[in-house]
C-alpha cells in the first residue's frame, strides 16, 4: 500500500511539474558604455577640424576658445540647430557650421554635448588651439589652391 502511495505521488509531482509555466531566461542587466570624453568628441566629430585645421582662406571658423563665453544651453541650441546665443540663424545664411549642426551635430546625445562643453570649458586653450593651427602648414595644400 505505502509502495501504491509512493508511486501515485512520484507520478502526481513529475505531471504537476509539467504543467507549471517556464520562466523566461533572465538577461544580465544591461548598462550603457560610457560616453565618449568631450576631448574625444573634439577630435572624432570633427570640431577641430574647421576651427583649428583648415586654412582661414577657405574656412573662417572662430578658434574654438570662444565656447568659454557660451552657457551649456547656449552652446547646445548652437551645437544642434545652428542658432547663435543673438539668435542669429546659421543654416538660414548658409554658414557650414548651421548646416554641419542641423545635419550632423543634432545626433548628438546629450550627454556628449555636456563632454564637449567641458571639455572646451576646461581642458581646450588658446595654446592648444595654436598648436593645432601650426599643424595646417604641415600639410599638402588642397588642390585648388596648388598654382
Amino acid at each position: 500500500m505505502n509502495r501504491r502511495i509512493f508511486c501515485i505521488l512520484a507520478a502526481s509531482t513529475f505531471f504537476l511539474a509539467s504543467c507549471v509555466k517556464e520562466s523566461p531566461p533572465q538577461s544580465a542587466p544591461t548598462t550603457s558604455p560610457p560616453a565618449p570624453s568631450g576631448e574625444r568628441l573634439v577630435y572624432v566629430v570633427g570640431c577641430v577640424n574647421c576651427h583649428h585645421q583648415t586654412p582661414k582662406e577657405i574656412l573662417n571658423a572662430p578658434p574654438l576658445i570662444v565656447v568659454q563665453s557660451y552657457s551649456l544651453p547656449e552652446f547646445k541650441k548652437l551645437v544642434t540647430t545652428g542658432v547663435t546665443r543673438d539668435g542669429r540663424d546659421m543654416y538660414a545664411q548658409g554658414s557650414i557650421m548651421g548646416i554641419v549642426a542641423r545635419e550632423q551635430l543634432s545626433h548628438l546625445t546629450d550627454e556628449e554635448v555636456v563632454a564637449i562643453h567641458q571639455f572646451l570649458q576646461k581642458g581646450w586653450t588658446a595654446e592648444r588651439g595654436a598648436r593645432e593651427e601650426a599643424k595646417i602648414a604641415t600639410f599638402p595644400l588642397p588642390t585648388f589652391m596648388k598654382k
